[in-house]
């Protein structure tokens, strides 16, 4: 995630952003630095040609943002201008965006604008003021993570059970350790004697510190290059057509007589310019790597309204950056006779598996927030069991409302012919009865001998079959046909179990303490499920049911 740390940052203020607003262009600025910004008119004024052409201008001239830009999109190092305020009395944010704060005027005001720190769109505020603008909630909680994924503590790799908060990093082993693990696994003898150990502070990723001036200074001398044929001689030219450095005793023997030749230091420094370019991609890099991963945090989130907000500008964010890679937007800003190419293939490959409209088969784990207090989680919140005799609920860690999503649970344990429940729900179904006893569920639940249907407390269509240890249940989602199906060991079980489904849906169970699954995600729809009875006999019951 660290590569899109730019995107998160407010081009005023350059800190992370706080309160972020969605201006009409798009972009976003943090709701106090926008109050630093504002723009006060007086009633007579009509607005300026500048004001004009800025409010016509194009939403997404992402290509003239680039040109503007020294670092990324979030730091374009430019400022607004008010009309109002001379050049004295402007001031530079910490981000080296210049605001200019408004004169006094005497004049009734009316009109009130806000100047886009990074396209140079002009906004009126309605009457409501900044209230007006929409608050970016999505990118709001992709900042939070971000800012929780960077302090928290590292934890030893080697602790057996609750690792302990890391003490030192091994660079060469590249583990991290508490201190009885490293006395224990990586003591300071033996060849691990030479190993470096640092704090966790100093991982990788972390700045280096300046070396101090008196080391810069004891540099070796630099050596002087000698002709490869004439050993005696210092290349002292450069031959443009061999381009390759000569000596003074290549240019009298006649190998290089009737060449071009130039001065040695002027094509040095002239070849020199290679680092712009370097400069110049990497910054390029840096902005689309930090874009993609920009998009893929704002996939994963489950905020349906905060995503449609952005995604019309950030599905043509995408669609211009990988316009300037095809249409080949990094030319060579060197001179033609030096040679330097940009594999940027891999890159694009990336940005196509950007998809903001095909649904993707879900992966997702057991929620711990959204678990009853009673619900126990391990194997990475992908196995669950429970510590009451009652039916508890745990739900899954996403939300669906399209597609076709399959996801499958295996019985670890299963004992004293308990009831577990299978199916989906809203996010505030109870949480302390079993799966489909509300309104807001629908699941099929199953003991060693036969199944149901429940829904708002209604049984339906009781199926012979049921299951036992090492029982493998099915789910199909189908969000296009609006219906849910259940599968036992890849045979459906009983008719479709439920359709006319609208809105949006979570995975969810219900278990008591006899009962230990294991949940697989992320599953193709299997070719080999069609109708029938499940192929696993367990042992009968004398249990009955409704």
């Amino acid at each position: 995630m660290a590569d899109m740390e730019e995107e998160l940052k407010c081009p005023v203020c350059g800190s992370f952003y706080r309160d972020p607003i969605i201006l009409p262009c798009s972009h976003n600025v943090c709701l106090p630095c926008a109050r630093t910004i504002l723009v006060q008119t007086p009633e007579a004024e009509p607005p300026s040609p500048q004001a004009r052409a800025r409010t016509s201008a194009s939403d997404y001239d992402y290509l003239e943002l680039d040109k503007m830009s020294v670092y990324s999109e979030a730091d374009s190092g430019y400022g607004s201008y008010t009309g109002f305020a001379p050049a004295t009395l402007s001031q530079k944010s910490p981000n080296g965006v210049r605001v200019f704060p408004p004169a006094p005027l005497p004049a009734p005001l009316r009109h009130s604008s806000l100047t886009c720190p990074q396209c140079h769109r002009s906004a009126l505020l309605e009457e409501r003021g900044l209230r007006g603008f929409a608050r970016n909630r999505l990118l709001e909680a992709i900042v939070g993570r971000y800012q929780q994924s960077r302090t928290e503590a590292a934890k030893c790799q080697l602790c057996e059970r609750g690792p302990q908060e890391a003490a030192v990093l091994c660079e060469q082993c590249d583990v991290f350790y508490c201190e009885p693990c490293q006395r224990r696994c990586h003591p300071a003898r033996g060849p691990l004697a030479k190993h470096r150990l640092v704090p966790p502070s100093q991982a990788r990723g972390a700045a280096a510190p300046a070396a101090p001036a008196a080391a810069k200074k004891q540099l070796p001398p630099r050596k002087i290059s000698t002709c490869t044929e004439h050993e005696l001689e210092n290349h002292s030219m450069y031959c443009a057509s061999c381009k390759i450095p000569v000596c003074y005793q290549c240019l009298e023997e006649g190998k290089h007589g009737k060449h071009e030749v130039k001065a040695l230091g002027a094509m040095w420094k002239q070849h020199k310019v290679v680092r712009e370019q370097i400069s110049h991609c990497t910054l390029k890099l840096r902005q689309t790597t930090g874009l993609m991963e920009y998009c893929l945090e704002v996939l994963k989130d489950n905020d349906p309204s905060g995503f449609l907000q952005i995604s019309d500008a950030l599905i043509k964010r995408v669609q211009v950056s990988q316009e300037q890679w095809v249409k080949g937007a990094l030319e060579p800003k060197i001179n033609p006779e030096f040679d330097l190419t940009l594999d940027n293939g891999p890159l694009l490959q990336s940005i196509h598996q950007l998809d903001f409209i095909q649904m993707k088969m879900a992966w997702f784990t057991f929620d711990p927030t959204s678990a009853h207090p009673d619900i126990l989680l391990s194997n990475d919140n992908l196995t669950v069991t429970c510590n009451s005799y009652d039916d508890r609920v745990v739900l899954g860690s996403v939300a669906l409302s399209k597609g076709v999503h399959y996801w499958e649970l295996s019985v670890d344990r299963y004992d004293n012919h308990p009831d577990p429940a299978f199916g989906v729900a809203r996010i505030n179904l109870v949480k302390d009865m079993m799966l489909g006893k509300d309104d807001k569920a629908w699941a099929m639940y199953v003991d060693n001998n036969r199944s149901w249907f429940m829904h708002s407390n209604s049984h339906t269509n009781r199926t012979e079959g049921g299951i036992c240890k090492g029982t493998t249940i099915g789910v199909l989602l189908d969000l296009s046909k609006h219906m849910l199906s259940f599968y036992i060991n890849n045979m459906q079980q009983g008719p479709v179990a439920f359709d006319n489904l609208e809105g949006i849906f979570v995975p969810a169970i219900s278990i008591n303490r006899n009962v230990q699954v294991t949940l697989h995600t992320g599953l193709e729809v299997p070719n080999h499920i069609k109708q029938g009875k499940s192929s696993l006999s367990c042992s009968p019951s004398s249990k009955s049911k409704y």
